[in-house]
């Protein structure tokens, strides 16, 4: 009896090991090919170095070195690792976990980021891995650019969850958002080091839902529903709520709500900080002042903006050009 059991055990335990190592050579197949599509693609994608470990119950990935451009859009990504922590029978959750310090490419130069954690847990369905929920969690995450300024921010979480086919809830908090110091600077240091309150919930819908494999063909928005964002820094309050519809030139048609506290402070930072120009710091103050007076009170403002043709609309007037929402 004794012996039949240890037969079933060790059979068991081939039958498991055999189903394991089975496991890990399809991931690092799968891997080795996406890269490989990525380069016939015209892309640089490559690493010096990938190992899958984690026996008998996960397949854990590190790759080393990474490197990862999209010359098109001149969007890109460096790491000197990254991993990706899978259950050997479960490939539709996946935690992610990134270095302490990475390098995003972008067409205006590289950001260095640098965090003491920064891991994300992603929960796919179907023979696709199409996106269900996901969450990403970074703490005391620096982001600095080129000229040397640097944003930081105590801690910041992302969640989305899909809602519908290719309709996804999302929300960002970013807990103590410093912006660059010279900033602060530039309005006599008479702001709070930190903002209070920045946060954004929104639903954002899309032509087809995001998969594992929406690198190849990103899925294009075609609605914003932003139900609130909500930043606060010192005397400063900003909300906005609204609705967009987006076509498919990535221009927005809707109306977005704007509520403003004291105002004038932010225009004073935008004009100290010299992102904005006097003369055109002017015209706006002269017309915003008109408007808070509109709503009752001059150190606030509550009125409706509208975007329609490629333009921002205050009532009849065109005030700006609209931004267009273009994934690259």
């Amino acid at each position: 009896m004794m012996k039949r059991l240890a037969f079933v055990i060790l059979a068991a335990a081939l039958a498991w090991s055999g189903y394991w190592l089975w496991g890990k050579q399809s991931l690092m197949a799968g891997y080795q090919r996406w890269f490989a599509e990525r380069r016939d693609d015209g892309w640089e994608a490559g690493y010096a170095e990938m190992k899958v470990r984690g026996f008998p119950n996960r397949h854990d990935t590190t790759w080393t070195d990474l490197r990862i451009l999209d010359p098109e859009s001149g969007l890109g990504w460096e790491a000197p690792f990254f991993q990706l922590f899978l259950l050997s029978y479960n490939r539709h959750h996946a935690i992610a976990a990134w270095p302490r310090h990475q390098v995003i490419v972008t067409p205006d130069g590289p950001l260095h980021v640098t965090s003491e954690q920064m891991q994300a847990s992603l929960v796919t369905e179907g023979e696709d891995h199409a996106l269900t929920r996901g969450t990403l969690v970074a703490d005391v995450l620096n982001i600095t650019g080129t000229d040397g300024a640097t944003t930081a921010l105590a801690q910041l979480r992302l969640a989305g969850t899909r809602v519908d086919a290719a309709s996804y809830d999302v929300a960002l908090t970013a807990e103590g958002l410093a912006l660059p110091r010279g900033l602060n600077q530039a309005t006599g240091g008479a702001l709070p080091q930190t903002f209070s309150e920045a946060r954004i919930a929104a639903q954002l819908g899309f032509d087809a839902p995001w998969t594992l494999t929406s690198a190849e063909a990103r899925p294009r928005p075609t609605r914003i529903a932003v139900r609130e964002a909500a930043l606060e820094w010192g005397p400063m309050a900003l909300r906005l709520t609204g609705d967009l519809e987006i076509d498919g030139e990535g221009r927005a048609t809707g109306d977005v709500h704007v509520q403003a506290q004291n105002w004038q402070e932010m225009l004073a930072v935008a004009r100290a900080s010299g992102q904005v120009a006097d003369v055109l710091a002017d015209g706006v103050e002269a017309t915003l002042t008109l408007m808070a007076g509109l709503s009752g009170g001059r150190r606030s403002l509550d009125l409706t903006l509208r975007l329609e043709e490629g333009a921002i609309w205050l009532g009849p007037v065109p005030v700006g050009e609209a931004p267009r929402f273009l994934l690259r």
